[in-house]
C-alpha cells in the first residue's frame, strides 16, 4: 500500500512537470468516466484504436503487459478547429491520470506532428475547458486558479 502510494505521488508529480506518467493497466478497466458533459465522446468515435495507441505510447508511460486497445474505448476525446488547425483532445479520466492537479489530456494537431501533454482541473460550472483562437495553430485553455479563471494561450512550435 505504501508503495502504491509513493508512485501515485511520484505520478502526480511527473504529470505536473509534463513528464509521463505511470500507469497501472489493472486498475484503468474498471475506472468510471468523469468529464464536462455534452462535449466528450468516447475516444473511438473520433479516432482510430491506432490513432489512440500511438497516443498512449507517446504520452504515457504503462506496464510491459498494458494493452492500449483495452482502454481505448474508456478514454474520451473532443476536436476543435483553431486558427486553421484542428486539434484532437484526448482526456485520460482514471484514477492513475487524476487527481488534485486534475486529469491528464493529450492535445494532437491533425497532423500527428505537435502534442500537448497538461494536466487540467475541471472547471467549477463543468464546461470545457479548451476553446478556439484566430492565431494559427494555437488554442485557449481555461483553468480555475485562486477563486478566478485564467486563459492560457498555448501554441504548437514551429
Amino acid at each position: 500500500m505504501r508503495l502504491c502510494l509513493i508512485e501515485l505521488r511520484l505520478a502526480a508529480l511527473l504529470a505536473i512537470s509534463g513528464s509521463f506518467i505511470a500507469i497501472q493497466v489493472a486498475n484503468w478497466i474498471g475506472d468510471k468516466i468523469h468529464a464536462p458533459k455534452g462535449v466528450y465522446s468516447i475516444a473511438t468515435d473520433i479516432s482510430s484504436t491506432q490513432e489512440i495507441e500511438r497516443v498512449i505510447e507517446r504520452s504515457v508511460y504503462t506496464s510491459k503487459s498494458f494493452v492500449a486497445s483495452q482502454i481505448a474505448k474508456k478514454i474520451l476525446a473532443a476536436q476543435i478547429e483553431s486558427g486553421g488547425t484542428t486539434f484532437t483532445i484526448y482526456r485520460f479520466p482514471f484514477a492513475q491520470t487524476c487527481g488534485k492537479a486534475g486529469c491528464l489530456h493529450v492535445v494532437v494537431d491533425e497532423r500527428d506532428k505537435h502534442t500537448n501533454s497538461l494536466q487540467l482541473i475541471d472547471l467549477p460550472d463543468k464546461s470545457f475547458p479548451f476553446s478556439t483562437l484566430k492565431k494559427s495553430g494555437c488554442f485557449n485553455v481555461r483553468q480555475p486558479i485562486n477563486n478566478t479563471i485564467d486563459d492560457y494561450e498555448i501554441c504548437k512550435s514551429s
